[in-house]
């Protein structure tokens, strides 16, 4: 053979080898905890819904194969979403960033199941080509995967170079969720925490030949991770089962929840990729999935997280959609208040932050200073209404209560405005009011203290001496003018919380707020409340 005939053969053969090694990436974004964030606001460093589509769309020209999902809670937590909820730009948003299938995160269930399963059909401004759909493996209603979910995704890509490859997507979500939603509108549901048992069981369903011949496998989870000296770590009831993860059908995993930037590989029995993009938009998630075209299977998934550019320069798509938001903001009303309307003033920054759980913040007490007050109001119209029945209403002492999940910010020195009150504390629930004593308080502040895993609770006027284990000894009242009164077990007063805690929200069981001590009187909501008692303040 001469060289010339050798060289040729040389060539032949470096060709097939790269031909068996021939790959395609494949970019899988995604968002989590979005928490209807659609209003831009510089100072809690949220950029928008318009510039979050901007990010994607420039991301996209980046990786050309790709496909977005969403990791849960895309609304829930947002003021401007309630005031809006009927002609919301979410579906509008969500289409503009190609999303159609989402996890169902713990505030999917804000709004009820019957809400959730019309996936925004009903809002009037609904794109008639776009449906969201909810894809969640291990919830269950009456023992069967609800209706309005699907356990699975399999999603196409159109490979630039030719071809398509096919991602499958498995939903998650935290088995912790009857802890952080209302009991009420979680009726027939339960939460599978082994999570390893349920990825198994699944595969018995079919049309589950179509998620193994997948190309990749992804797990799209609304279940925390968070950074634990300096590794990426889970934060779940269930924890154990997935560090245990020691699965083929796992590439990476997509999380949420926890409001956490998180990307790198998980220390567990098998490492995996996770990336958990922080929430309101601030990051988009990204798995890039490298595979190999030869076998057909994913090689190599690289976790990273984009940082959105709030002063990006937008394109015609991300505009119209930013021209909606500034239409709604400046004409949409709540209880007849415009959103930009101011109520007083802030002296200084009053912070509220959300990852120091345990104490007592200006805001909280703000909150429920508000509950305490709404009480009183109502007092005041029940007895100019009827004076006999407002006689057992009468008392000195009235203490407000609100679980810290509710307080969703703080406010910053300068005018405040209904659209803050509202960003602040944004779910609008029902206020409750009780007969209580001193003896019931002190078992519920046991309770809020030291045991409510998702932050103390929140008091109006409420002192709190501890004993040497950190166990409630006793309690103390301050009232606005600064007079202090002992509570003894026997001590009788009002207390107020919103609907959501008294019926099971976070974790507060419902025996602490007995039916049969109820007052049968009629209080403004808590966002409403809050309005109200702000307005009523020349500053704070």
């Amino acid at each position: 053979m001469t060289f010339k005939h050798l060289l040729l053969a040389a060539s032949l053969f470096s060709a097939a080898l790269f031909a068996q090694h021939r790959t395609a990436q494949v970019a899988v974004f995604c968002i989590n905890d979005f928490h209807g964030g659609l209003v831009q606001d510089f100072n809690k460093d949220i950029p928008g819904a318009a510039w979050m589509v901007q990010a994607l769309d420039s991301l996209k020209q980046v990786y050309p194969n790709n496909i977005t999902i969403s990791a849960g809670d895309n609304f829930g937590g947002s003021f401007f979403y309630s005031a809006t909820r009927a002609q919301s730009l979410m579906p509008q948003m969500f289409r503009d960033m190609g999303i159609e299938y989402s996890v169902p995160g713990n505030h999917a269930f804000d709004e009820g199941q019957e809400l959730l399963a019309d996936r925004w059909k009903s809002t009037d401004i609904c794109p008639r080509s776009w449906e969201m759909k909810y894809i969640c493996a291990n919830m269950r209603k009456d023992g069967r995967i609800p209706d309005y979910c699907q356990p699975w995704a399999v999603l196409p890509v159109s490979l630039k170079e030719g071809g398509e490859v096919n991602v499958s997507v498995v939903g998650l979500i935290t088995s912790n969720t009857p802890k952080q939603a209302s009991a009420r509108r979680l009726t027939g549901l339960s939460f599978d925490g082994n999570y390893s048992g349920v990825l198994d069981s699944i595969k018995h369903l079919p049309g589950y030949e179509e998620v193994e011949k997948a190309n990749v496998h992804l797990l799209a989870t609304h279940i925390s991770t968070y950074w634990k000296d300096g590794e990426i770590a889970w934060s779940d009831p269930d924890e154990d089962n997935l560090y245990a993860f020691d699965r083929d059908d796992i590439d990476g995993i997509f999380s949420g929840h926890s409001h956490v930037e998180v990307a790198g590989i998980m220390p567990s029995k098998r490492p995996y990729p996770v990336v958990q993009g922080y929430w309101h938009g601030i990051y988009i998630s990204m798995l890039l999935c490298d595979v190999d075209l030869e076998t057909g299977r994913c090689i190599k998934v690289t976790p990273k997280n984009f940082k959105v550019n709030p002063h990006a320069q937008l394109g015609v798509k991300a505009a119209r959609l930013q021209a909606q938001v500034e239409e709604q903001y400046q004409t949409t009303l709540f209880r007849g208040y415009p959103l930009s309307e101011v109520l007083t003033y802030a002296k200084e920054d009053i912070v509220h932050d959300r990852t120091q759980n345990r104490i007592v913040s200006r805001v909280g007490y703000l909150v429920t200073e508000s509950y305490a007050d709404a009480y009183r109001n109502a007092v005041k119209i029940a007895r100019s209404a009827d004076e006999e029945t407002a006689k057992f209403l009468n008392t000195d002492i009235v203490v407000g209560v609100s679980h810290f999940g509710s307080i969703r910010a703080g406010f910053y020195k300068g005018n405040i405005t209904v659209m803050d009150v509202g960003e602040a504390l944004p779910f609008a629930n029902p206020l409750k009011c009780y007969r209580y004593t001193g003896k019931q308080l002190k078992e519920l502040m046991e309770y809020g203290v030291n045991e409510c895993p998702l932050g103390r609770i929140q008091t109006s006027g409420v002192g709190v001496n501890l004993d040497k284990k950190g166990h409630v000894k006793s309690l103390y009242y301050t009232a606005a003018d600064g007079t202090v009164t002992p509570i003894k077990d026997k001590t009788t007063f009002v207390l107020v919380a919103d609907d959501y805690m008294t019926t099971g929200g976070d974790g507060y069981h419902p025996a602490f707020f007995p039916s049969a001590d109820v007052i049968n009187v009629q209080t403004a909501p808590s966002t409403d409340a809050f309005i109200n008692y702000l307005k009523s303040q020349k500053e704070i």
